[in-house]
């Protein structure tokens, strides 16, 4: 894989290995959110752009993409999951009880350690619709069909997104979603 220094260089690999990229805001130097609110209900979290569902259904052109990190350089990246990306995340977040071990699910896929220290496991899209869907179970929630995941090299409060070891989508093949998740 080559070496991605920047936020715009991952935003443009991700774009370049099909997914849908947008701009998140970023955690500052004060810990607060970009968005300047002092009490923001998803720090680090959220989108920059005022409405982002074009791009649960259309990709951002290269150029598009280098104008948003050239007007904001230290956003945070999304990736747009559903039919777009051609991919489907389940989100576990340990800090609201979620665990991938009382899950029925491989775990052998592309993986996102996440700031908040949990995990995303990314899973080939089945086709169809597949709905977001929050609280599967305690800390659990599926990312499809209109949804969004902040990704590295993006910042949160607690520390930073990065790929698990040798399981980046530039390296790792994404798994089948199991078929529990499939359904809206």
């Amino acid at each position: 894989m080559q070496q991605l220094t920047t936020p715009l260089a991952f935003a443009l690999a991700y774009a370049d290995h099909g997914f849908s990229v947008i701009p998140i805001h970023h955690i500052e130097a004060d810990h607060l959110c970009s968005c300047g609110k002092t009490v923001c209900p998803s720090p680090g979290k959220h989108p920059r752009l005022a409405s982002w569902t074009r791009y649960q259904h259309d990709r951002a052109t290269e150029t598009q993409i280098r104008q948003w990190w050239t007007q904001w350089p230290l956003a945070n990246v999304g990736i747009a999951t559903g039919r777009v990306s051609g991919i489907v995340v389940l989100d576990i977040d340990p800090a609201h009880g979620g665990d991938a071990s009382q899950l029925d699910i491989d775990t052998q896929t592309v993986t996102c350690l996440t700031g908040g220290g949990g995990e995303h496991y990314y899973y080939a899209h089945p086709g169809g619709t597949v709905g977001n869907r929050a609280g599967i179970i305690a800390g659990v929630d599926l990312r499809g069909d209109g949804g969004y995941v902040v990704t590295p090299p993006s910042n949160h409060s607690l520390g930073s997104y990065r790929w698990e070891v040798g399981w980046s989508p530039f390296e790792a093949t994404f798994r089948p979603l199991p078929l529990d998740y499939q359904s809206t």
